[in-house]
């Protein structure tokens, strides 16, 4: 696969769930707007994920799997949105434009995030009332996003003592991120009831995937002091060796499967992107 294919089923899939988005929303509410706010723009690597794992472990994408991506999204975007108020982060922009709490206030904000999340869990029961089999995918996602995964992720980064290690950092960037990049390759696998020896396999692949992805998030920042980054921990030039063997790992992981050019491509892309 070269870099014009791998972007070409990036922005494909990219399409499928901004089609999806652009009508779930009723705009009958109030709340729609912030929803479809917080719902715009983004590359949608984690959709990218649910998809491409699919399509390698050759199962066919329904109108389901479309849901289930969107789902994740959801998911993915009342975490930012949250993440982006004052008592957390306090930032006042997010992919270039102004963040939630700045565009719509603070209270609109809490609860487009409370929306977001709700509706993600509505959309996973709906799916699997259809199909029973989405169940253990949707348990695997909320539970790794939960205040066992993600969520204790963020805790630990807001309440992070003032001088941490490599492994404290590494812990809370498995929970921030690479817990819902399990979430997304795992519930794939789980639908496509591979093997147990395969599932564990695409896990350790979603958790370097993650650890790379924060890493690679840490190396572009300018100013770190006062935040969690490995920056802190070690020189930029370890850094970026650790990078190279976390990346190793990932490759590793994904080379036992048939089909992987998509996921094996996106270990290099997540690692040189400015931004």
């Amino acid at each position: 696969m070269n870099k014009e294919d791998f972007l070409k089923k990036l922005d494909d899939n990219k399409k499928i769930i901004e089609k999806k988005v652009s009508t779930y929303y009723d705009k009958d509410y109030k709340l729609a707007e912030a929803l479809f706010y917080a719902m715009d723009s983004g590359k949608r690597i984690r959709a990218n994920l649910y998809f491409e794992t699919l399509k390698m472990l050759d199962h066919q994408i329904s109108e389901l799997d479309v849901d289930f991506a969107l789902a994740i999204e959801m998911v993915h975007a009342y975490s930012l949105v949250h993440d982006d108020l004052p008592a957390m982060d306090n930032d006042d922009f997010r992919r270039g434009k102004p963040s939630m709490h700045k565009k719509f206030g603070e209270d609109i904000a809490i609860l487009a995030g409370d929306a977001l999340l709700n509706e993600a869990s509505f959309l996973i029961f709906d799916i699997a009332n259809k199909n029973p089999s989405y169940i253990k995918a949707g348990r695997y996602l909320f539970n790794h996003t939960g205040y066992k995964g993600m969520i204790d992720g963020q805790v630990l980064d807001l309440r992070h003592p003032k001088t941490y290690d490599i492994d404290y950092l590494l812990n809370v960037y498995d929970k921030k991120t690479s817990d819902l990049f399990k979430a997304c390759i795992v519930s794939a696998a789980l639908i496509s009831q591979v093997d147990e020896k395969a599932t564990k396999i695409l896990e350790d692949y979603a958790y370097n995937l993650g650890l790379a992805y924060q890493i690679q998030d840490d190396l572009l920042e300018n100013t770190y002091k006062d935040e969690l980054n490995i920056l802190n921990v070690m020189v930029k030039t370890d850094a970026i060796y650790l990078l190279d063997i976390i990346n190793a790992k990932a490759r590793e992981n994904i080379l036992q499967f048939k089909k992987n050019d998509f996921l094996l491509f996106l270990v290099d892309y997540l690692s040189v992107r400015e931004k």
